[in-house]
């Protein structure tokens, strides 16, 4: 198949122009979005443009050292995104998190890159940075889904957690962990299980538009598929069993 066609900026700039639509619907509307909008269209373009410059350097270096510290600065800024969404305390939550990501990366990269697609070195920039990228983003939003069910059920139902510690339990905690689990999990069974038929997943689809053959294109989103339930579950997971030890004290209570 042919390789992906380029396009021009102005080109890209013309498509933007099409933004127009919506903020006409806003000001019509009155819905106060307008300035919204065009700050979220800048800042993704000024954002991706310099990723866009950063990861052409690591593409010509292929250093370990530099790859690794791009990878820890998407961990590090996916941990702070993470609890400030899920609106619990930074400084108490990040090491369950920073952990929990790092396992669930870990548990999944080497294998995936080295044993599946056959990356030669496997920490090579072109495959290692975007596909560690797809696997933060699901684990962004499982980690908040799973922190947000956890702490404001913990919240909301105490005297359930009370009675739970006041019967001795070993982890009266867990009954909120289970809850949270399956909240943050759910999204990507959904997915999994329409994939195909109520949508094309994005990678597929830009491979498919960059020249890649279909049947290809479907084994790469399907090691992806894997890849990305893998790493959440044991993101999740790690995360709120970390979290469970430090969000109370020695009787029990809650003290965030």
């Amino acid at each position: 198949m042919d390789s992906a066609l380029s396009i021009s900026y102005w080109a890209l700039g013309g498509f933007y122009l099409l933004l127009l639509l919506p903020m006409l619907v806003f000001y019509r509307w009155q819905l106060g979005l307008s300035k919204t909008l065009i700050s979220a269209a800048l800042r993704m373009t000024v954002q991706l443009s310099i990723v866009g410059l950063y990861l052409q350097t690591l593409f010509a270096f292929q250093n370990p050292w530099l790859n690794s510290l791009w990878l820890s600065v998407m961990i590090g800024v996916a941990g702070v995104a993470i609890c400030r969404r899920a609106e619990v305390p930074v400084k108490k939550v990040m090491p369950a998190l920073i952990t929990g990501l790092v396992l669930g990366l870990l548990s999944v990269l080497p294998a995936l890159l080295a044993g599946v697609i056959q990356v030669s070195p496997w920490w090579q920039a072109q495959y290692l940075i975007p596909v560690a990228g797809m696997l933060l983003g699901n684990c962004l939003a499982a980690n908040v889904l799973a922190l947000e069910r956890w702490y404001s059920a913990l919240k909301d139902k105490q005297d359930e957690y009370r009675f739970y510690v006041a019967l001795g339990a070993p982890q009266p905690a867990l009954p909120f962990v289970r809850i949270a689990v399956k909240a943050a999990l759910g999204p990507q069974l959904a997915s999994m299980t329409t994939l195909g038929i109520v949508s094309l997943p994005g990678m597929m689809t830009g491979q498919i538009l960059g020249g890649t053959e279909p049947l290809l294109a479907v084994k790469y989103q399907l090691v992806i598929m894997v890849a990305i339930f893998i790493t959440a579950s044991v993101s999740v997971c790690t995360t709120l069993a970390l979290a469970s030890r430090s969000a109370f004290n020695r009787y029990g209570q809650l003290i965030w």
